[in-house]
């Protein structure tokens, strides 16, 4: 087991580390936030989700969804712009998507991704089901409105949102 979680840790930081390097060197054109010293954090909470989870993230999301293990090669491809990737070389570094993983996307706009999640514990919560939602946020999202409105709407409706608000 913590063989496991030692190999994923190993695989978000040698990706993150690959990332930087591409991007210093002119390969990666995109912008790129790296999440590198957060690794522990999805890697973790990704050991206790299923299949019907799903998975929101913000701007510094490589980790999160590498930690559901999707495909590396279609992750790097989407980094790269290539059709390939994971929304055919269209979201690039900070907007991936997997729903094969659960991930449901990741945006560079600042507590984004927040109201999307208990969007999805509405839906999880209309459905009866035993699902969860994730939403992964920097620390600077919580001065957001968005913020504070929809821990107070998921609160009120009793949602099955997780939020996870990481140091960035």
């Amino acid at each position: 087991y913590c063989e496991n979680l030692f190999r994923k840790l190993t695989l978000i930081r040698e990706a993150e580390i690959k990332i930087a390097k591409e991007r210093k060197s002119g390969l990666i054109g995109c912008p790129v936030h790296l999440s590198a010293g957060q690794e522990a954090i999805p890697v973790g909470i990704s050991e206790h989700l299923s299949k019907s989870d799903y998975i929101f993230g913000a701007h510094r999301s490589h980790a999160h969804i590498l930690s559901l293990g999707t495909s590396l090669k279609n992750f790097f491809a989407e980094i790269l712009g290539r059709s390939t990737g994971l929304s055919k070389g269209y979201g690039g570094s900070m907007h991936l998507f997997d729903k094969s993983v659960g991930f449901m996307g990741s945006v560079p706009i600042v507590a984004g991704t927040i109201s999307m999640a208990a969007g999805a514990g509405f839906a999880i919560k209309q459905k009866k089901s035993n699902s969860v939602a994730i939403a992964y946020l920097g620390d600077g999202a919580v001065e957001e409105g968005v913020f504070h409105e929809t821990l107070n709407l998921a609160s009120v409706n009793n949602l099955p949102v997780i939020f996870v608000i990481e140091n960035n």
